[in-house]
């Protein structure tokens, strides 16, 4: 575990150590601190060893030393060893944190001025995140000098706030909390002295509330596995469902303003850098007993720092001056040689260089994907007044449903993810292959189906009130408890199937449960068939009796599955895959009944602050392009369900339903559409444009409720509306919520695209165009980082990885495959899952309502042309498309009304009744559905609830 202090700069190493310098700790403890000041508690976590074991052990910091100045090493996420090292703890000894308080003062230096802006002006929005009775906790404390506006704030507004100061140093610590005693009369303070890992036991088997703070972009120090690594231990190991982290990013800006950051003119930061030469040498010296003071020249190094704008991360260097041969002190040459296994000198040439520490700088979606890869919710941000830098307030959710790959991650951002899954594809451009990346399990894991039943438990008995539960918010539908039962019904009904075992009573639930009501939305008697509906739904305490049972036989046999390694029959696996993502489903539709109530009736499972509009985020439009093509594969490819029963479930087998195949090639003509969907700010201006018409009534979305009834003396609207979610109904007019996608029927969508002169792009163009631009988007964030990381000489030769304008996206990218003899159809098209969805998609109540699309304040991950875009995630998307059915198609023997029974005439494309593909997937989506690009979902073309929006496309009249 890395030494940490308050450092805005990339303070802690991107190595985890498995233990701190006992050299240094040996330094602490000599201070000889007989007593603990009385106004705070001191609680020492740090391991014990003898002094004698001191004595004779070697260090492990001073076995990083060597290692690092004997072997050259790539710098994080490259291949070509290129650099010596020395660890970035190191620059923390006396003189460094004195220089480094300097630093934090020196014009240049963005930072800490960013970070005091946002705690001064946002104070009272930050302080409302933390409740009376909770403690607050703080990774690395440092100085305080920021930590202490908001521990100021508490002191005067809350009562029963704890706050815990975490350092690995017991000196710093007593300075810092020695300050604060006589002035927090309001707070209990208590500084906890060790690595993160061993205070954390201190937090496990706490039941108050916590808010821990990570802050001055000390994140920025770590590389991604680190980073998330550590979150992930403090979620699991510290924090209950809803407590919060709050972590200071600095985000990505012009190079220009970082470049200074690092080499301000006084020349603090370069004394600063070089400082860690005189810890080497005091380290050695002690070690040496005293012999070797200089073990290096401080006068034949220079410090030298650079942009690396494919990571987006700041890299300081030590740079030779001279050539120069180094010996290391007799006396500790046996130690030197038992580490790398000789002596010999060490040897520097003019201009070789000694890698110290990287500061990473993060794009747009960084906070999204560290809370994915970190099962958090990114509840709020707040960002300084020239948007150099932001606070993010995460929280623990009851439940996660989403899934992100985050292993061998170099730095975090929405396509940080996607490109380490790319980066097999890009063999001939890196040293090394990595193999591709497992796609989901079969069948979903015990883990996955508590998750989901948490979910589903959240709704039903959290968010709608017991007594509204025979409530039918659509009348188009049942009332809420029949899904409470239809749920265990129709999973047990496929248990059945899977295990050979008789019903689960009672019995007669399955006749009531198994299905639901369908009807046409003109006509609500014309109905597909369903479930006996009873004379009286069941006491809502029997239901949950009976899933109660349901859950332990689906428990009983994935326990069965796991004993066997896997050896089930195809058959019964089917089956409780089909169980699973039928449930997964119905979250959806329970999920908007629930937006239909009365928001006053809704019970808000979370607190949420919705940000005020900005004019200045508004988005823009932008397009991308594709030349499209012959024979372009489309589907999954089916099992035969008859054949099931007669062999295993083969490894890493994809199930899909029955609309999903068969495979199917077809031809698409040259197009553009939209980088992202139209938004609730968009639609309302053309409601204003239409409010004349006859049917305008007919266009207000449903997905919206009237704030003010009272109408605008211009038009039938009313004079503000807010987006129904869970937790509240934001305004349109003055929140974020105006640049969420906005919800509408097919209709409706249809409405507006022939307003703006355009149409809604086809199914297989939405695909296309998807699937596509998700591998563009990885493999150009790939090659950046790849080019970005080669040197030559020492210096870095920057990225080429321009992407070219307005070229086709799909040319784009074949081309690129091409000189990796491979192809599109190779990498997207057969693959049912789409792994480079960015790891920023709002999915899987990543949020409890949409965020807003991408804005015209993009900044690029690597500096390219490449347009931001966004697919998946936030609402369905609409197409052109009927449902209907591909050739070769046939109904599914297991749920043969799946799909078929809502197979439309070609011949009624303009009914309101007949039935259109979306696509994508909504912020509840489960991540496996929105993930398996060959998934296909539909609603009637008037059905007006659903939480589905749309994007425009347009033909291309001159072919690419």
């Amino acid at each position: 575990m890395t030494f940490v202090v308050d450092l805005e700069r990339a303070e802690t190493t991107h190595t985890v150590y498995s233990t701190v310098d006992r050299v240094v700790e040996a330094a602490a403890a000599s201070i000889g601190i007989d007593s603990t000041p009385s106004a705070y508690q001191f609680v020492d976590y740090r391991s014990t060893s003898t002094q004698d074991d001191q004595k004779t052990q070697t260090p492990p910091l001073f076995i990083e030393i060597v290692k690092g100045l004997t072997a050259r090493q790539p710098l994080p996420g490259t291949t070509a060893p290129g650099f010596f090292t020395l660890p970035t703890v190191l620059l923390y000894d006396d003189r460094g944190l004195e220089l480094f308080d300097r630093i934090t003062y020196v014009p240049e230096y963005y930072l800490t001025a960013s970070e005091i802006d946002i705690l001064e002006t946002r104070i009272q929005e930050i302080v409302a995140e933390i409740p009376d009775g909770s403690d607050v906790i703080e990774l690395g404390c440092g100085s305080l000098r920021k930590t202490k506006i908001l521990l100021d704030a508490l002191n005067r507004q809350r009562t029963g706030i704890t706050y815990y100061a975490i350092d690995v140093m017991p000196q710093p610590l007593h300075d810092s909390m020695g300050g604060l005693s006589t002035q927090l009369e309001n707070i209990s303070l208590v500084a906890l002295c060790g690595t993160y890992e061993e205070v954390m036991s201190h937090f496990g088997k706490s039941t108050r509330r916590k808010t821990v703070l990570w802050l001055g972009s000390s994140i920025g120090g770590c590389t991604a596995d680190y980073a998330t690594g550590l979150l992930s231990s403090v979620t699991r190991r510290v924090l209950n469902e809803n407590d919060a982290v709050i972590i200071g990013m600095d985000l990505q800006k012009d190079s220009a303003v970082i470049m200074d950051a690092y080499h301000d003119s006084q020349g603090v930061t370069a004394e600063f850098e070089l400082n860690i030469v005189s810890h080497v040498n005091s380290i050695v010296s002690c070690l040496a007993e005293g012999q070797h003071d200089d073990f290096l020249d401080i006068k034949k190094f220079k410090y030298v720092g650079e942009y690396d704008e494919g990571f987006g991360r700041h890299n300081s260097y030590l740079e030779a001056q001279e050539d120069m041969v180094v010996q290391w002190p007799q006396s500790i040459r046996p130690r030197v040689a038992e580490i790398c296994g000789n002596a010999d000198d060490l040897v520097f040439k003019s201009r070789d260089r000694i890698y110290i520490e990287s500061s990473y700088k993060y794009g747009p979606g960084a906070a999204e994907s560290l809370a994915n890869a970190t099962e958090l919710t990114l509840a709020t941000e707040w960002v300084d007044s020239r948007n150099y830098y932001s606070l993010n307030l995460f929280r623990k959710p009851k439940f996660f449903m989403r899934s992100e790959q985050t292993a061998n991650l170099t730095t975090i951002g929405k396509w940080c993810g996607p490109a380490a899954r790319a980066r097999s594809v890009l063999q001939e451009l890196s040293s090394t292959r990595t193999s591709a990346p497992d796609t989901f399990c079969t069948i979903p894991d015990e883990k996955e189906w508590r998750q989901m039943w948490s979910a589903w438990d959240t709704l039903t008995l959290e968010i709608i009130p017991r007594e509204k539960l025979h409530d039918k918010p659509i009348d188009l539908r049942h009332p809420f408890i029949f899904y409470l039962g239809h749920m265990p019904a129709f999973a047990d009904i496929h248990m059945t199937a899977a295990d050979s075992e008789p019903p689960t009573e009672p019995s007669v639930y399955m006749q009531w449960f198994e299905r639901g009501i369908d009807p046409n939305i003109k006509n609500k008697t014309v109905t597909h068939s369903h479930s006996v509906i009873p004379d009286e739904w069941p006491a809502v305490a029997d239901i949950l009796a009976y899933r109660d049972h349901v859950h332990a036989r689906i428990l009983c046999w994935l326990e069965r599955y796991k004993n066997s390694n896997g050896a089930v029959s195809a058959d019964s696996a089917r089956h409780v895959w089909m169980a699973f993502e039928h449930h997964a489903m119905h979250i959806e539709t329970f999920f908007y009944m629930i937006l239909q109530m009365a928001p006053l009736d809704i019970q808000p499972p979370i607190r949420v602050s919705f940000g005020a509009l900005d004019s200045a985020r508004t988005p823009n439009e932008q397009w991308l392009h594709y030349a499209g093509g012959k024979d372009i594969v489309f589907g999954l490819a089916n099992d035969n369900e008859q054949d099931l029963k007669k062999r295993t479930l083969p490894p890493g087998h994809v199930f899909g339903w029955d609309n999903e195949g068969p495979q199917i090639r077809a031809d698409i003509e040259s197009f553009s559409i939209q980088t992202r969907s139209i938004t609730n700010q968009e639609y309302l201006e053309f409601l204003c444009a239409l409010s004349s018409h006859d049917d305008y009534d007919e266009l207000v979305p449903c997905s919206w409720v009237a704030l003010d009834t009272t109408s605008s003396s211009s038009t039938r609207l009313a004079s503000d509306y807010g987006v129904r979610t869970v937790v509240g109904a934001p305004s349109i007019t003055r929140t974020e919520a105006a640049l969420w996608p906005v919800f509408v029927s097919h209709k409706q969508a249809e409405s507006y695209a022939n307003w703006r002169g355009k149409r809604l792009p086809t199914e297989s163009e939405w695909t296309h165009a998807s699937r596509t631009f998700h591998l563009a988007a990885a493999l150009n964030r790939e090659k950046a980082q790849l080019f970005s990381g080669k040197h030559s000489g020492g210096q870095a030769t920057g990225s080429n990885s321009a992407w070219p304008e307005l070229q086709p996206v799909d040319t784009y990218v074949a081309e690129l495959l091409a000189e990796q003899n491979t192809t599109l159809e190779e990498q997207v098209m057969q693959q049912p899952f789409d792994m480079y969805i960015p790891s920023d998609a709002n999915i899987g109540f990543a949020h409890w309502h949409p965020v807003p699309v991408s804005t015209s304040e993009v900044r690029h991950d690597n500096g390219s042309a490449l347009p931001d875009a966004s697919f998946v995630g936030n609402g369905w998307e609409w197409t052109a498309t009927m449902f209907q059915p591909y050739n070769g198609f046939e109904a599914s023997p297991m749920y043969p009304g799946y799909s078929a029974d809502f197979f439309d005439p070609e011949d009624m494309p303009n009914a309101e009744t007949a039935h259109y593909v979306v696509k994508g997937g909504s912020y509840v989506t489960h991540s496996r559905i929105a993930q398996r690009q060959t998934f296909r979902n539909w609603y009637q073309r008037g059905y007006p609830y659903v939480l589905a929006t749309f994007r425009l496309c347009e033909s291309n009249s001159t072919s690419y």
